[in-house]
C-alpha cells in the first residue's frame, strides 16, 4: 500500500480544497493506504483555529477530526499559524497571548514537508 502526505493550502472556507483533501483522505483510508501526515500551509491553518462557528457552512472540524482518530497527524505550519494568531500553549505562553489551537493539531516548521518528500510515496497538494 501507498504511503501519502496532503499539503493543504487553501483557506477552509474560500475554496473547495479542504473538501477534496478530505475526499481524498478518507478514500485512501479505506482502501488501506497510510496517510504520514496531513500538513497544513498558508491560510489552510485557520482550519486549526478553534472555537470556529461557520454559519451556513459545513464545518471541516469534525471532518479533519475524524481523520486524526485514524492515526493521521494534522500539522499546522508553525509560521503560518502564528502569523494568523493561532498558538498552542507552548507557544501562547511565549509570547503572552491564549492558546488559540484545536486539540487534535500540532505545530510544525517546513521541515516536515522536507521528511514528507524522503518518507512518503506521493505527496498530493491541495
Amino acid at each position: 500500500m501507498a504511503r501519502f502526505t496532503l499539503l493543504v493550502r487553501r483557506s477552509p472556507y474560500v475554496a473547495n480544497g479542504h473538501r477534496s483533501a478530505l475526499a481524498f483522505a478518507q478514500a485512501c483510508l479505506r482502501a488501506g493506504h497510510t496517510i504520514q501526515r496531513v500538513f497544513f500551509y498558508q491560510d489552510a491553518v485557520f482550519a486549526g483555529l478553534a472555537q470556529q462557528a461557520p454559519q451556513g457552512q459545513t464545518s471541516v472540524e469534525q471532518q479533519w477530526l475524524a481523520v486524526a482518530e485514524q492515526g493521521v497527524e494534522l500539522q499546522l505550519c508553525i509560521a503560518n499559524a502564528l502569523r494568523r494568531g493561532i498558538f498552542d500553549q507552548q507557544e501562547a505562553d511565549r509570547y503572552g497571548q491564549q492558546a488559540t489551537l484545536q486539540s487534535h493539531y500540532v505545530l510544525r516548521g517546513l521541515g516536515e514537508v522536507a521528511s514528507a518528500m524522503t518518507d512518503s510515496d506521493r505527496i498530493v497538494e491541495f
